[in-house]
């Protein structure tokens, strides 16, 4: 039972996804594949989240947190705050909250994604299977880009939690997940600002 139902979920992102993944490059489809996943979380978060009340305590929360700035070296100001110290975390729950709101209806979608990805461009995936000299990189980065986002030691750690598979080919070299934090984390910076939210 188990493996007919992962066998619909693979043919039917095969389906969706396979033409992309055998014309393009993988850092084009993955990059493709980012973009859309980032644009269902941000129409998910703009429908589900009200941004004039986000945008509200934010306000609120920073006007706090300046006054407090000014008043920390007073300590009678201090108490006076005490009180609303209490309403600013009851303003800061409820933007974690809102904030969570979306999480409930993309989170599974995002995991299912990340299985996909790994079905396709994992050690024993389509791509490889397809591509059998492929050595699982990628991307190369630019020297001076792997060292700001520390791709050694992301390497380090993905070979204590990961055993077999492609070996690490250079210090500037991204796979699949990598690459497709990068992306994620890009298009949905860009995505958000398109849509306003805050």
């Amino acid at each position: 039972m188990f493996e007919s139902i992962t066998n619909i979920f693979y043919n039917t992102l095969d389906a969706i996804f396979m033409p992309i993944i055998k014309i393009l490059h993988p850092a084009l489809a993955i990059l493709i594949i980012a973009i859309i996943v980032s644009l269902i979380i941000n129409i998910a978060t703009k429908l589900l989240v009200n941004q004039e009340r986000v945008a509200e305590l934010k306000r609120e929360i920073q006007e706090f947190q300046v006054k407090f700035k000014k008043m920390s070296k007073n300590p009678e100001m201090l108490e006076k705050l005490q009180e609303e110290q209490q309403r600013i975390m009851r303003l800061n729950a409820e933007l974690m909250k809102m904030s969570f709101k979306p999480m409930i209806y993309t989170w599974v979608p995002i995991i299912l994604i990340f299985i996909y990805l790994r079905h396709v461009y994992g050690f024993d995936g389509i791509y490889h299977a397809l591509n059998p000299d492929w050595n699982g990189v990628v991307v190369y980065l630019p020297t001076i880009l792997s060292k700001i986002l520390f791709i050694n030691f992301w390497h380090w750690l993905g070979s204590i939690f990961y055993k077999g598979g492609f070996k690490i080919v250079s210090n500037t070299a991204l796979g699949w997940l990598g690459w497709y934090i990068l992306c994620s984390f890009a298009t949905s910076t860009v995505l958000r600002k398109i849509f306003g939210i805050k």
